[in-house]
Parts: structure tokens; sequence; C-alpha cells
């Protein structure tokens, strides 16, 4: 019997060797995946893109005959005139004899008769002298003109609320006395010798009065619209001498003023087209295309009622952080250097940095949940 069990053995071990073979078969495989399918879920990359934004300018040219209504332009003049008076520079003071004028009051019940240089005296004694005769009526009021008894700035007074007047009885100065709403000037007279910088500074003063005018003059017939404004001719005379004493010298001047008007919008728009030319594929986008643009007269021609407008517009170019060129499929399986030679051939981009995970990958991961763009913007 003992026999028996040593030859029966081997026969049923032979199973168990076979069962056990098959199940190493399977595990070893099932480790293999299982290890790639964690090592695979692992791979982590991400790619940062540096950028810079540059500034891009369009500037086109605009007939006002030929393309007009394409932003809605009207060409315009008018001609105006002024004169001013204008004071020389370097200039120096000498005395002279106040003058105004003030109301005479007469509250009695008869006429007052006041004779040329009847003297009137501020509350603080400075004289002046009537210079017409004058009749004050009863219970009633006249204007007349005064100078001050001595020449010099103590003449320069301000409004007086009563004059006296020392030459009538004192009983009357209660009711005939004069009052002033405006101050005495002239106590103080400048003059100076006109130089020929005198005359250009106040010629370009004139000049520039003159353009206000006729801006001014067009903009009420087109309030709808903007305008560039040109002075197109002009001229300016003076009749003081240069290097004559004089305390005020006057210009006058005549000047033709030519307006192109323009539709607002009609401008936002085209130049704003012109601007998105510039973009011709999807890797750049625009930031400030819808600003302001910028209109210029460029050139004119009066006798055939034709300009040319310049309309410059700006914005700013960027790397489109949702361009085609930035998708995740297109670095599947790449490495790095392949990464960074793809990114730099693009516009706009000042650096590329990609960073895997686990520090062993050499290779971007083929699942798009790995893989992260990142697109930042530096000044």
């Amino acid at each position: 019997m003992g026999l028996r069990r040593k030859q029966a053995s081997p026969a049923m071990s032979q199973p168990v060797r076979f069962y056990k073979l098959v199940a190493l078969s399977f595990l070893f495989p099932t480790i293999a995946l299982l290890g790639m399918i964690i090592f695979m879920s692992s791979k982590r990359a991400t790619i940062v893109i540096t950028t810079k934004e540059s500034p891009v300018d369009v500037e086109s040219l605009v007939s006002v005959e030929k393309d007009g209504d394409m932003i809605g332009s009207v060409l315009a003049t008018t001609t105006v005139s002024l004169a001013r008076g204008f004071s020389p520079t370097g200039s120096k003071t000498e005395p002279g004899i106040a003058r105004g004028t003030v109301t005479l009051h007469n509250d009695g019940n008869v006429a007052q008769p006041l004779v040329a240089t009847t003297r009137l005296l501020t509350p603080d004694s400075v004289l002046f002298r009537l210079k017409d005769r004058v009749v004050v009526p009863a219970n009633g009021t006249i204007q007349a003109e005064v100078y001050a008894d001595k020449e010099g700035a103590s003449g320069d007074v301000g409004a007086i609320d009563k004059f006296t007047i020392p030459g009538l009885r004192a009983e009357k100065q209660k009711i005939v006395y004069g009052s002033s709403s405006s101050g005495m000037t002239g106590g103080v007279h400048t003059i100076g010798v006109l130089s020929a910088s005198d005359v250009k500074k106040a010629e370009a003063q004139l000049l520039a009065e003159l353009e206000k005018l006729g801006k001014e003059t067009l903009q009420k017939k087109f309030s709808d619209k903007k305008a560039v404004y040109k002075v197109v001719q002009h001229t300016i005379n003076n009749e003081a001498p240069i290097g004559e004493e004089v305390g005020e010298f006057t210009l006058s001047g005549k000047a033709t003023i030519l307006a192109v008007f323009y539709n607002p919008t009609k401008v936002q728009e085209y130049a704003r087209a012109q601007l998105l030319k510039r973009v011709v594929d999807d890797v750049t986008v625009l930031r400030g295309a819808d600003g302001n643009a910028t209109v210029q007269l460029k050139e004119y021609d009066l006798r055939d009622g034709v300009a040319m407008l310049t309309i410059y517009h700006s914005a700013v170019e960027r790397l489109n952080a949702d361009s085609k060129q930035l998708e995740k499929m297109l670095f599947f399986g790449k490495s790095k250097e392949e990464v960074r030679r793809h990114v730099l051939t693009l516009d706009h981009v000042y650096s590329v940095d990609v960073k895997f995970r686990p520090m062993w990958v050499r290779s971007i991961p083929f699942v798009p949940e790995h893989v992260q763009v990142i697109v930042k913007t530096v000044q």
C-alpha cells in the first residue's frame, strides 16, 4: 500500500503544475499591463508659452472726390475777417490823467448848474473835475465825464459810492453829489517800442483766432460730423511802423479756412477693416482695433475742389491662445525640443518652456487631459 501512494503522487502533481503555469501566464501580462497603465496615467506635460504684444499701425489714403461716400466726407470753405489790438512787449509806464464817468444826483426841487472844472472829491480826498458844464435836473440824475486833478496812479480809483462837491454850500452838498459804478483809469499810461517780434507774435495769435472763427462758422453747417481744418490762405495787415513808440497796435486779417467733414462711424469702420486685413491666419489676434482712428488732411486743391485724407489707426497684435497651431494633439509624442521648434515658428512668441512629470518622461503624452498649454503675455 505504501508503494501505491508513492506512485500516485507524481500523477496528481502534474495538473497542479499546469494550473500554476496557466495562472502565471495570465498574472505576468496582467501585472505588465497594469504597470503600463499606471505609467501612462502618471505622464504629465505642461507647455508654457510666453508671448509679447506688438504694435501694428495702418495708414490709408482716402480721396474725398473719389471715396467720399465711403467715409461720408464733404469739403467746404469759408472766409473770415478779424481785427484786434495788441500791446508791445518791453513797454514802459508813464503818468497820465485818469478819466471816467460819474452820475450826478440832485435830490432837491431846483435844478443845479455845475460849471466845467467843478471839483468832485472822493472819500479818500482824491480830487476830480468836471470836463464840461452840466445842469443836474431837480430830483434827477445826469451822466458826466470827469478827469483827475493830478497825474499819476492816485487817480486810478475804483467805483465810488459818493463824491462830494466842495464848491457847494454845506447844505447843498447833502442833496447834490456824485457816484460811479465803475473805476477811473488812465493814471498810468503804458507805452512801448513796437518790435518785429511783437508783430510776429501778434500775427500768430490773430491767425489762430481767425482759424477758430472759421471752424466755428463751418461747424454750424455740419454739426453731425467731425472735420479736419486748415488755413489755406491768409493776409494780415499792421499799420504801426516797427520801432515806433505805441501803447497799442492793431492788426487786421482775413483767412480762408478749408474743412473736410467726415462721418466718424464710417471712418472707424473703414480703419478697422484695414487693420483686420493684417490678420492672415488664426495665430494672431488684434487688441484695440475698435479704438478711435486719426484723420489728417494730406493735400488739397481748392480750384478743383478735391482733397486727400490720411487715416491712421493702431492696435496691438498678440498670439491667439485658441489658435489651431496650439491644439494639444499637435504635440502628442513630441519631445521637448520638437515642441519648442514648432511653437517658436509662430509670431509673437517670446519663449517656450516644457515641463514633464515624472522626471523620466521624455515626450508629450497622448492623453489630452494630461497635457496643459498655458499662454502668458508679458509687456
